[in-house]
């Protein structure tokens, strides 16, 4: 597993009671930011966390700017993933929605909310990386008439393992280990410390990941064999006893 640590921990320990031998092996770091001042002066018609840790680093930074709505006032808010709902409700934010069609940036567009948008404003709040799907959401919706307002509140920084920690990762892919890949900063990141173990991807018996997005990118630098999978832990544990060993 190559998500950042405190992410991680939760899904390890179903994957360990399902019998699965798994290391943690965070290659990326996340760090909160100080949000800045979106000079919006009123709470936007909706808000959408790109992820568990916008949730966990925005929802402080929404309240101290006074633009997360009572539950009256008719707000959307909009988590992309079940973890993030997840999150967004051990926050008090209990009333986050989740794209019907999946949990990626194609279904949150889908959504029916988000295809007229004129004079609506729509918060997005994010990390601090312009790419993938997020930036999508941002042009597709400012082409739908939506004012888009960014938050960033966290970065992510590439982890070059250490020494001992890079022979732990060599081991387990040339032992036959399938990596869960969350973004396309993480596959990057995972690229760099297989070349300091003489590997690629290639040498990986199979990439995870999320969504298409990252299939594709997987897919370009050299992996062989990708797998789709949900990130949620019941259904990565029925995906995974379905790969053989």
């Amino acid at each position: 597993m190559t998500r950042p640590r405190t992410s991680a921990e939760a899904t390890a320990r179903a994957l360990v009671a399902a019998d699965a031998q798994v290391l943690v092996m965070p290659l990326l770091a996340i760090e909160a930011m100080q949000a800045a001042d979106t000079g919006l002066s009123a709470p936007p018609d909706a808000i959408i966390f790109v992820s568990s840790h916008a949730a966990e680093f925005g929802v402080p930074a929404l309240s101290a700017q006074r633009l997360i709505a009572n539950r009256s006032a008719g707000q959307l808010v909009y988590a992309i993933g079940r973890a993030t709902a997840a999150r967004l409700a051990a926050l008090g934010l209990g009333n986050a929605r989740i794209p019907e069609g999946g949990e990626d940036s194609e279904a949150l567009l889908a959504e029916e909310f988000f295809q007229a948008l004129a004079g609506k404003t729509v918060l997005i709040v994010k990390g601090d990386s312009d790419g993938g799907g997020r930036q999508l959401v941002a042009e597709t919706l400012t082409a739908r008439g939506a004012t888009v307002v960014p938050l960033l509140c966290y970065r992510r920084q590439a982890c070059r393992l250490d020494p001992v920690d890079g022979a732990k990762l060599g081991q387990a892919v040339r032992g036959g280990a399938v990596v869960l890949v969350g973004s396309v900063e993480t596959l990057a990141s995972l690229v760099t410390n297989l070349i300091d173990q003489t590997l690629t991807l290639a040498d990986v018996a199979n990439v995870l990941v999320p969504h298409a997005r990252v299939a594709a990118a997987a897919a370009a630098a050299g992996a062989r064999r990708v797998t789709v999978v949900s990130l949620e832990d019941n259904e990565l544990i029925e995906t995974l006893a379905k790969i053989p060993a």
